[in-house]
Parts: C-alpha cells; sequence; structure tokens
C-alpha cells in the first residue's frame, strides 16, 4: 500500500469513529496536552483548526490563555507553498483560508518561535518513532526545517501506526499524544538534520532557560490563579507543581469539609423535632453540606475539569446491567451487614443518617417528601461528591486507587463501626458501574433505588425473613440471589467492554496500577492532614455512637 491508499484509508477510518467516541477522546487528548510538561512550559503554543474529522484542540485556547501564553495558527501560502503562523488575538476569530481551513485574519501579527515554542501538529498516522503522515502537502515539513522549540504530534490511540514510510525530509515528532495518554519519542528532533546542527549550541544553555521558563511559568500560574496538573510516570505530579494553587490532596481536602459541616449540622438537631420543617431543614442542610461544596470546588478546578465527571446518561443497553448490580447491592448489602452485626442488624435503622430518621404520615405529599429528602437528594449530592468527583480526582493514582479511595470515604461518612463494610462494599459497586458504563446517572440511579429499598423495602425483607423459617435459610437465599446476580452483571459487563472494543472505544483508565503497587499509590493518595482529620472524626463519632 503506497502513501496515497494509505492516507485514503487512515481518513476513512478516522471518519467511522462515533461522534460520541470522538469528542470523549478528543476531551483526553485536550486534558493530556494541557497536563504536560512540554505545554505547560511553552510560551507560546502553536495549533491548528481542526478540518473534517480532525482532533478538536480548540479547548487548549483557553487553557492557554489562562496562564498567559500566546496561541498562534497557521496560514498557507498556495503560491509558495509555505506556511507561517500567526498569533490568535483574544479577540479575534478564525476565518476561512486556503483549502477550506480557518485560519488567522490577515491583520493578525506574525508569531516569531524560539525554543520555548510548542508546535502541535495534525496528521493522519503517527508511529512511536514519532514519524508522522500528513496530507502530502510538506507544509509543515517546510516550516519544521527551521523550527528550534518543541513538537508534540496529536492522534486517536486507533491510528497510531507501527512503523510509517519515511523520506529523508521528514522531521520526526518528540512527544506523541492520544487518547491513551502522552508518549516521548526518542527519534524524535535528535534525528532530523537541524537537530544535529544546533544541538552543541544549544545544550550550553538549556538548563537555563528550562529554569527560566518554569519560573515564568509559576508567576503565571500564581498571578491568574490556574493550576494545571503535570502528570508523572507514576501518575501522580511532579514536585514543581505541588506549590502549585491546586493541591496534590484537595480531594481529601473536599471530603474533610463535608465531614466538619455534617458535625456542625448536628447543631440543630432539635429543629427536626418539628414536623412542620423536618423536610425542608434535611433539604438545606444536603444542600449545605454536599452540593455547595462540590459546586464551589468544580469552580475552582476550572472548566476542563467538568468534563472529566462524566455527567452524561447510561445507553439503554446498559440497563440491565444496572438491574443486576442493584440486586447484587441489596443481597451484598445484607450479607455484609449481617457478617458484621448477625442477622439481628437487619431490624436497625437503614436510613442514611441516623440523625434524620425519616418520620412518614399517610399522605401522598408526606411520601413524596420523604422520597425527595431522603432518596433523590442524598443519593445525587454523595455521588456527585465521592464517585463523581473523587473517582475522578484520584484517577491519577490508578483507576484502583480511586475506587477504593472514595468508597473508603463514602464508608466513613455514615460513621458507623458496624455499618462500615456494607458501606465500603456499596461505595465499591457505585464506583463499579459508574466506570462500565461511563456515566454519574448510573451511580446516582443505583444509589436512589438502594435508599429506596432502605425507606420502604423492610416490611418485605421481614416478611421474608419470616417465611424462609430460620437463619440459614435466609442466608443462604441472599447468598444465592448475590452470586446469581453477581454472575450476570459481570456478564452484562463483559458485552459492554466488547462493544467498547469493537468501536475502537479506549476502555482504559490511566495509568494503570498493578495489584502489587495498589498498596503504595493508595497511601500516597491518602497520606494527607485532611485524610487524617477525617479519620479522626470518623473514629469519634463511630466510637459516640456504639457508646
Amino acid at each position: 500500500m503506497d502513501k496515497q491508499e494509505l492516507r485514503a484509508y487512515l481518513k476513512q477510518k478516522r471518519a467511522e469513529i462515533p461522534s460520541e467516541q470522538k469528542k470523549e477522546a478528543d476531551r483526553r487528548i485536550v486534558e493530556t496536552i494541557a497536563a504536560s510538561s512540554c505545554f505547560q512550559q511553552a510560551d507560546t503554543v502553536l495549533l491548528y483548526a481542526p478540518h473534517g474529522s480532525e482532533i478538536d484542540l480548540i479547548p487548549l485556547v483557553r487553557l492557554a490563555r489562562k496562564c498567559g501564553k500566546r496561541v498562534a495558527f497557521p496560514r498557507c501560502d498556495t503560491a509558495t507553498n509555505t506556511m507561517r503562523f500567526f498569533v490568535l488575538e483574544s479577540d479575534a476569530r478564525l476565518v476561512k483560508g486556503a483549502y477550506g481551513i480557518f485560519e488567522p485574519p490577515s491583520d493578525a501579527p506574525l508569531c516569531e518561535t524560539d525554543e520555548s515554542t510548542l508546535c502541535i501538529l495534525p496528521g493522519l498516522s503517527f508511529d512511536p518513532a514519532g514519524g508522522r503522515l500528513g496530507y502530502g502537502k510538506g507544509y509543515y515539513d517546510r516550516f519544521l526545517a527551521d523550527f528550534k522549540g518543541v513538537t508534540l504530534g496529536a492522534v486517536y490511540a486507533s491510528l497510531v501506526a507501527k512503523k510509517l514510510p519515511t523520506e529523508p525530509h521528514d522531521i520526526p515528532v518528540q512527544v506523541l499524544v492520544t487518547e491513551r495518554g502522552e508518549m516521548k519519542c526518542e527519534q524524535g528532533k535528535a534525528d532530523s538534520p537541524t537537530a544535529r546542527t544546533r544541538t552543541a549550541s544549544s545544550n550550553v544553555s538549556l538548563l537555563q532557560r528550562l529554569s527560566t521558563v518554569l519560573s515564568s511559568m509559576r508567576a503565571k500560574r500564581h498571578e491568574t490563579g490556574t493550576a494545571l496538573s503535570v502528570r508523572g510516570e507514576d501518575g501522580g505530579t511532579d514536585e514543581p507543581e505541588r506549590q502549585s494553587a491546586y493541591p496534590l490532596h484537595a480531594p481529601a481536602i473536599l471530603v474533610a469539609a463535608t465531614f466538619v459541616l455534617l458535625l456542625l449540622s448536628r447543631l440543630i438537631d432539635p429543629l427536626l423535632t418539628d414536623r412542620d420543617n423536618e423536610y425542608a431543614v434535611v433539604v438545606l442542610l444536603q444542600l449545605m453540606i454536599f452540593l455547595i461544596p462540590a459546586v464551589i470546588y468544580g469552580k475552582l478546578r476550572g472548566d476542563a475539569f467538568s468534563r472529566r465527571i462524566r455527567m452524561r446518561l447510561p445507553r439503554p443497553e446498559q440497563i440491565w446491567f444496572l438491574v443486576c448490580m442493584l440486586a447484587v447491592m441489596v443481597s451484598g448489602g445484607l450479607l455484609c451487614g449481617i457478617l458484621t452485626g448477625g442477622v439481628e442488624s437487619l431490624t436497625g435503622n437503614f436510613t442514611l443518617y441516623s440523625t434524620f430518621v425519616a418520620r412518614m404520615g399517610s399522605s401522598a405529599m408526606q411520601t413524596v417528601y420523604v422520597i425527595l429528602a431522603y432518596g433523590v437528594l442524598p443519593a445525587f449530592c454523595e455521588e456527585l461528591v465521592f464517585r463523581s468527583i473523587l473517582c475522578a480526582e484520584y484517577e491519577r493514582f490508578g483507576v484502583g486507587v480511586s475506587m477504593i479511595a472514595s468508597a473508603v470515604f463514602f464508608s466513613m461518612l455514615h460513621f458507623s463501626l458496624p455499618l462500615f463494610l456494607s458501606y465500603l462494599f456499596l461505595g465499591g459497586m457505585l464506583a463499579a458501574a459508574m466506570y462500565a458504563t461511563r456515566s454519574f446517572f448510573s451511580a446516582f440511579a443505583l444509589h436512589l433505588c438502594y435508599n429506596l429499598f432502605c425507606l420502604f423495602g423492610q416490611p418485605y425483607l421481614s416478611a421474608f425473613y419470616v417465611n424462609a423459617g430460620s437463619n440459614e435459610i435466609f442466608i443462604f437465599s441472599l447468598l444465592v440471589v448475590f452470586l446469581l446476580f453477581a454472575a450476570f452483571a459481570a456478564g452484562e459487563a463483559r458485552k459492554i467492554y466488547h462493544r467498547y472494543a469493537r468501536a475502537n472505544v479506549d476502555s482504559s483508565y490511566a495509568p494503570a496500577v498493578t495489584v502489587r503497587s495498589l498498596p503504595k499509590s493508595l497511601f500516597r493518595a491518602l497520606l494527607s492532614p485532611a485524610a487524617a482529620v477525617c479519620l479522626v472524626i470518623w473514629l469519634v463519632m463511630a466510637i459516640v455512637d456504639i457508646v
């Protein structure tokens, strides 16, 4: 297959990527580039306007400007087959130019580039060595011949080739970014003729330039209040970023804030004795304890963070999986409760907080109030904080760490030592459902249904227990239901991931953490003063409740 046939094949393959998958991949690529050291250290970023099915990197414009960087786009001269970049001012708009590609307006200033410039290249395909297959016009190769900055190639993972055909004038890129992460291309500029001629002169001042650029970036982040994480090889952040406006352990600070607010809410317990305002107070407390801190946290993290918290609906073909997961949660939660508290624990209180005991009257409106105050709102608020936000944040340590960390904090939230295992199990199942379906609303729906079971399912549970005739039969029945629906859920999850594979949707979450390294990563994620505050509060309240 020659280059023209390969280009046609790759164009068709890229065009066939489903729109939803493309949007998700574009989002991940933007976030990976924004978190890369080459982006954060650059003073100027050379972008391109997406044409056709190309990767949309336009969100990087706003991120770059927030960090005080210049942003430039190319303008092609078809008469000379050359390309130059022009700065896009904040009040300017791209206009359609050569080949129907959007470019800066005619009055845009010419962009001068240097070693602190990052050039992000489009391409139909790249290979791990940095080789690039473009559209055959050679504009970028001619431009890069005299370019002294860093080159980065953006491409979908499914279009990365093992080895691309190259020619002597082809200049490989130094960094390759896909929706699966970032890769350094060792043969990047080091193999190009222009790189070899300037290596000797640039090495002497390299450390000085890097020091100057890093100092400038720290100052700009301090002035703008913007902090983008620099992802390290182990999924954490590099040392310079630990001093930024966004702390490494900010998620634990959010959890500690909810714990403190929950304790303060107990000061207004007497208000709950008045039946006329009980539901209004419960709703107000839920908003104050969870929703308001979550919204503030999201605002502080910036617009890019809102695209990471999976605010999308599950697909219709995933409904049966969620039904099976609900059965697993109910039966598994009961089994965990029996394991830690015995069968007699089933007669205890299953509402979310012992402080807020629902007193349902006979009217339909009171039932609606109970469902909203003790079912819908707690499910939404808790999933927003403990699944949507915490999982998105702790993913930097690996998805296993994010699931365990969110489940641990969720279990601690309920201040119950006997039910700790039950809530730990439920938190893990909710996180698993969210990751499998890639939807916050899946976890919310499961949590809501479980809350409704806790509120209204006790009579049916008691009837089942009485009819079982003995503890052994009752426990055996729960175990059968748990294992049966766990098998169903595993089978449905397998189908979901097979659909991802057929659609070339990346179903992994970087960075990958092995079982061996999981304890170390988890310890690093949870080792913070804020997490210690959460632990102390939980221990004190759990002991008080027991006493």
